[in-house]
């Protein structure tokens, strides 16, 4: 097919002009050089106007296969982890509590949900255990990956939702001829972390098309908590792996905590549990996936188009045996069963809380399917100037299956505890016949489903002075729905996890957008090029309604080695199924009590409001919340409103002529969201409700407390449009290309300053926590490779600023260098072999006092220490 939009040759000139060792904005230069060969125009990520280089008002940075394969990455969320616009805390290989084997991106730390993700310019479904709010990136294997395109600005006048950070473009292999098989196998110096990964990619070129196929496996070992030494609590307890809750068992009647003392009676507690022992510190999966791709030419002007990607993930968390906590029991009953406590006769519940160290620990699994298929035709109508045209289908779902084991049923429990109080107040382990009887494995069943039909339309419009103006425009209908299914005994609540709803909900939309490219000026004084960029986007949702977001770019090209570049745009963000249907699930946040520490009679006014909002009758004289980790019922609204927001970036290319192979680039970027929606922050409503005795809080959080020991056993925490961010910083790139002694060099270093990132009241900026995660001042990664004729090395260092705590803002937490280094073989029989090492000197995370499992935060640093890997790749 000979049409202008041939998409493998704009693909091969994409690899040419610069997606390849580093990210990088291609330089004025080089781009001149390719223009210069007549090469074909492509669509860029945040644009759908086809253009003969790579330079939008928009800054656009690719990560090329170079870098990929000279890394030990299996998986994408790996590969944008470390890029420098990462922040926050994205779940990852290391997120043991919570994250149900996912791995997410994090653009600007903003939330994963305000990143969309694209695979070959299309929606990728959204997916996980159910419901999800955001993609999946496991469900993409780095096998098949030919580059990936990060674009740092909002782009909703282009793609609609999510788009609000920015945009994750996934370009696939495809038009691939030949047969490449790849294997990888890694561990770390101290005999874990073992991963392993083998694909294979299939294609060939026929009379009027290509087919490629493509398989991969992935299978990554576990890394124990107590496998390190920063991060095993020991015997002292220095770092944060312990509970009050032990496996003898804990009572309490408003005099204080009580254990077994193992002679039948009790003693003040004098234990805590250490459970760094039983808990990942990186999780172990095994992924399997399937993909496809097929261009067959209908006829001269008009190609069938069709992608097919399946992967299955099996995930593991463990963490310690499960807790039964807040059992009410009656003093009557236990003395009918003949057990007569050290309790005065007057007493008539007493509270009892057990960690079930008998069953072992609790395992997490799940099974997760994910498939996606696009079929549609594309071509070129021979119309006026010619106009490139296609029309798709697009089809996602994800089902999954999780299973949470070794959990108990608090009925049972309290049965069992009755029938034979002396079994479980001795302090004894438990029989066979109790576990079986009281424990349970849970099951869950959750899934997403999409549906897009999109047809669009671009071309040159007609001639002004100084060029062609261009369009696209286009239209889309989307649907999308989500469930998940608890298991009965969590439904009910009887479950020692949290009690949770089912979610089912859906909800479509239809959109219309236009863009075009204004060119304004040429061969003017100070002005080779001057063109602006217009784009806006109609949406219609059957959720809340309609509504409109635009975008204005302009591009000034001084002269051939600078460019001026800038975009104002609007973006929005449509309330997910989640977050509009989700039912009420527990959480249990680390939370300070402000009740906790304050005597009951001290005459203060933080005393009267914590006896008014439920202290107990019997809770202790000084009264303090041992556990910092408190139930939180998080809960939905189904009348939320879409967030808003307000983008901006203005930056300039350079690319001195004296300096061959050099250019430089720098982008200033802020991002404004209001009506954001957002979980109220539980800390500041419990100080606004105890502490400033806001009504209106206390209302909002509906507390309740037990009323024999006085601490919370729950609250509210809703969904609400009340949120905002705002974050601004800069970009900078450099990079340079050069022969030095008969070798080619290439440099690239990214660096990212934080200016400003407030949220809802709260200064991020330049601090950590277990909760938020990290938002660095500085992040820079710095890149090297050199190659010769056989062979080639990497060279990367990554660099994550000093903080501080964000809770302890007088503990400085300082700054982590990670050094990578890695070396390529090319035999001249299509075989390369590289040997690598990550984490070169085994730098170790940083500690700082915010909980968060190990008093550092897994998300942000590397947990595995260093890593050794070598990677065998054979093409024929």
């Amino acid at each position: 097919m000979k049409y202008p939009s041939n998409i493998a040759r704009a693909v091969k000139w994409a690899l040419a002009a610069g997606a390849v060792a580093g990210t990088t904005a291609v330089a004025p230069a080089m781009a001149n050089e390719v223009a210069a060969e007549n090469v074909e125009r492509i669509s860029v990520t945040g644009s759908r106007i086809k253009r003969s280089d790579m330079e939008t008002a928009s800054p656009v940075n690719v990560i090329g296969a170079d870098q990929i394969a000279a890394g030990s990455y299996t998986s994408v969320e790996q590969i944008l982890q470390e890029t420098t616009a990462s922040a926050g805390a994205a779940t990852g290989a290391a997120t043991n509590n919570g994250g149900r084997g996912a791995a997410r991106v994090d653009l600007r730390g903003m939330g994963a949900a305000r990143t969309l993700v694209l695979v070959n310019g299309r929606r990728m479904v959204v997916s996980g255990t159910g419901a999800d709010a955001s993609v999946d990136l496991n469900t993409i294997p780095v096998s098949i990956i030919d580059r990936i395109e990060v674009l740092k600005d909002g782009a909703s006048a282009v793609y609609g939702s999510d788009a609000i950070a920015g945009v994750v473009n996934i370009i696939t292999k495809r038009d691939f001829d030949g047969v490449q098989l790849d294997a990888q196998a890694g561990i770390s110096d101290k005999g874990d972390g073992e991963t392993y990964e083998i694909s294979a990619l299939w294609g060939t070129n026929f009379d009027r098309g290509n087919v490629t196929l493509g398989a991969s496996y992935v299978n990554r070992g576990d890394v124990f908590q107590d496998d390190r030494f920063w991060s095993n609590c020991g015997p002292l307890g220095q770092c944060g792996g312990w509970s009050s809750t032990i496996g003898s068992g804990v009572i309490d009647w408003g005099d204080g905590s009580m254990i077994p003392n193992g002679q039948g009676g009790w003693k003040e507690q004098d234990e805590l549990y250490n459970y760094v022992p039983d808990s990942y510190l990186s999780t172990p999966q095994e992924r399997f996936g399937l993909n496809g791709s097929l261009s067959y030419d209908v006829s001269r002007d008009t190609t069938f188009f069709a992608e097919g990607l399946y992967t299955r993930r099996d995930s593991t968390q463990q963490m310690a045996p499960a807790p039964v906590t807040g059992l009410f029991l009656d003093t009557d009953k236990l003395a009918a069963a003949g057990y007569d406590g050290p309790w005065d006769d007057d007493v008539e519940a007493v509270v009892y809380r057990r960690r079930m160290t008998d069953a072992g620990p609790r395992g997490f699994e799940q099974t997760v399917d994910t498939y996606r298929v696009v079929a549609g035709f594309e071509g070129w109508l021979d119309i006026g100037r010619g106009f490139d045209w296609d029309v798709s289908y697009t089809y996602g779902r994800n089902e999954a299956e999780s299973w949470a084991n070794n959990l108990a049923i608090k009925s049972k429990v309290i049965d069992s505890i009755y029938a034979d109080p002396n079994a479980w107040f001795s302090g004894d382990p438990l029989s066979d016949a109790i576990i079986s009887d009281v424990m349970y494995d849970d099951r869950s069943e959750g899934g997403n489903e999409m549906q897009v039909i999109a047809a669009n339309l671009s071309g040159e419009l007609f001639d002004l002075p100084a060029g062609t103006v261009a369009f696209a425009a286009g239209a889309e209908y989307r649907k999308e729905k989500g469930w998940f299914t608890p298991d009965e005994v969590t439904q009910s609540g009887e479950s020692s996890q949290s009690k949770q709803d089912p979610t089912a909900g859906s909800y479509d939309t239809t959109a219309v957008y236009a863009e075009i490219a204004i060119p304004l000026l040429a061969d003017a004084p100070f002005a080779e090029e001057v063109t602006a960029e217009v784009a806006m986007r109609w949406f219609d949702y059957s959720t809340f309604g309609s509504d409109f977001t635009w975008k204005a770019g302009l591009t000034w090209r001084v002269n051939e080695e600078v460019m001026l570049r800038g975009v104002a745009s609007t973006a929005f963000r449509a309330p997910s199924i989640s977050e509009l249907y989700a039912g009420n699930v527990g959480s249990f946040d680390y939370l300070v009590d402000p009740c906790s520490g304050v005597s009951h009679n001290d005459g203060s006014v933080l005393a009267q409001q914590c006896a008014s909002i439920g202290w107990g009758d019997h809770a202790p004289v000084e009264y303090e919340q041992v556990d910092s980790q408190i139930e939180v019922i998080w809960n939905t609204d189904g009348d939320l409103q879409p967030e808003e927001a307000n983008t901006y970036t203005a930056g300039f290319v350079y690319s001195p002529a004296y300096a061959d192979g050099f250019s430089m680039t720098v982008d200033y970027w802020r991002f404004e969201v209001e009506n954001a929606i957002t979980r109220i922050d539980r800390q500041a409503y419990l100080n606004a409700c105890y502490m400033g005795g806001d009504a209106g809080a206390c209302d909002t959080l509906n507390i309740t407390r037990n009323h024999i020991t006085g601490e919370i056993m729950e609250f509210y925490a809703p969904l609400v449009n009340a949120g905002y961010q705002e974050t601004d910083g800069i970009d900078i790139n450099f990079q340079y290309d050069w022969v030095y002694g008969g070798h080619d060099w290439r440099l690239n270093w990214d660096i990212t300053r934080l200016l400003t990132f407030e949220e809802d009241g709260i200064d991020y900026t330049g601090t950590i926590s277990g909760m938020n995660g990290a938002y660095a001042d500085w992040r820079q990664n710095l890149n090297l490779m050199v190659r010769a004729d056989d062979w080639s090395v990497n060279y990367q260092m990554r660099h994550i600023g000093e903080m501080v705590d964000l809770n302890s803002p007088e503990f400085e937490v300082p700054a982590a260098f990670y050094h990578n280094v890695s070396y390529t073989k090319n035999f001249n029989i299509g075989l390369d072999w590289t040997l690598g090492i990550n984490n070169l000197f085994d730098e170790t995370p940083k500690y700082h006092p915010s909980y968060s499992d190990v008093y550092t935060t897994p998300e942000v640093y590397d947990v595995m220490g260093r890593y050794i890997f070598t990677k065998v790749s054979y093409r024929f």
